[in-house]
């Protein structure tokens, strides 16, 4: 709401024509560069629009006020003596609304609050380590909260459990939700992982012979099957799924110790003690790369910390740094 006393202002004493109703309020902007740009082409390089624009915004401001305005002079334009008490009457109101309208500078080294992120225990890993040591340094006060990551409840999550943000892998359910918007921060390679000296570990890798061993995979909360499963449905086909297991860094403990074989980002191997005992092959029917990113409600698509969160997280995080074990052997030695 903008104050009366800025209508007044701008409507002169007993004039209908120049009534406040009918007024672009954006005028102002164009009146207030002029005034300090007192040049038309510098003003509207200040507002990003083309002199003719400001040039037919003064016309508007002209007539709706019933003044010239400004007047010409050999390096630009003045003020007119109605213009300049016009522009004393409006700068307190012009320079508050700026203030309450403009985003606020976020500072993060005095912010205290809680953000509250949904992850599962890879994203954890991944991310937990690095933005805990940025925010010791850049945000002291900030307290961040994780949940388990629901695929199932993407939606309720932010509904109901009050989320600031969720990292997963289901970035195209998560923009065919109503309100929410999703960023890619890096893609999940997967691989057949399986201990060293593994029979598989070495020789050609049968679709048979795939199938038919003993598989392992994760389920996340909400999900009906593996992501692996579906896939293989796709092709009509069924593995030997014998463990399933609710977290990922559960799973290289298992490969580990066992016979299981299992289609996993690779990037589990890098932060894991358990990559000096595993190795990885491509699988005989390959899990396509899947993007991970940042999820958010649109509520919180302006606001400041919220903004700083994300950006951060994007900055960290879009080149992780964190190589892939791609060189670890495919033969298992």
């Amino acid at each position: 709401m903008w104050p009366a006393e800025t209508a007044t202002a701008l409507v002169p004493q007993g004039r209908r024509r120049g009534t406040f109703q009918g007024m672009d309020l954006n005028l102002l902007r164009v009146f207030a560069a002029l005034i300090s740009e007192q040049s038309v082409t510098r003003a509207g390089g200040v507002l990003c629009i083309s002199q003719s624009a400001v040039s037919n915004s003064l016309q508007r401001l002209r007539g709706a006020l019933d003044d010239v305005l400004f007047e010409r002079t050999a390096t630009g334009i003045r003020p007119t003596s109605r213009g300049q008490e016009l522009w004393e009457q409006l700068k307190p109101h012009y320079l508050a609304i700026e203030k309450t309208l403009s985003p606020a500078a976020f500072a993060p080294m005095t912010y205290e609050g809680t953000f509250t992120i949904a992850m599962s225990d890879y994203t954890v890993e991944r991310v937990m380590p690095r933005l805990s040591a940025h925010l010791e340094r850049h945000a002291p006060l900030v307290q961040v909260k994780l949940v388990p990551y629901s695929v199932a409840n993407m939606f309720p999550m932010f509904e109901r459990e009050g989320i600031d943000l969720a990292i997963g892998a289901n970035l195209d359910d998560a923009q065919s939700s109503h309100g929410l918007r999703a960023e890619t921060l890096w893609p999940i390679h997967s691989r057949c992982l399986m201990r060293r000296g593994h029979p598989l570990a070495q020789g050609p890798l049968a679709v048979d012979t795939f199938l038919a061993a003993r598989h392992l995979d994760v389920c996340l909360p909400g999900m009906t099957m593996p992501l692996y499963d579906s896939l293989l449905q796709t092709h009509g086909l069924q593995r030997n799924l014998v463990v399933t297991l609710n977290h990922y860094t559960q799973a290289l403990a298992v490969l580990a110790a066992s016979d299981c074989i299992a289609v996993l980002p690779v990037s589990l191997l890098d932060l894991s003690a358990y990559a000096s005992k595993l190795c990885q092959r491509e699988a005989p029917i390959p899990m396509p790369v899947r993007p991970l990113g940042l999820i958010w409600h649109q509520r919180h698509g302006t606001s400041a910390p919220h903004v700083w969160l994300r950006e951060t997280l994007s900055q960290l995080f879009c080149h992780p740094g964190m190589p892939v074990r791609d060189a670890l052997p495919a033969d298992g030695r």
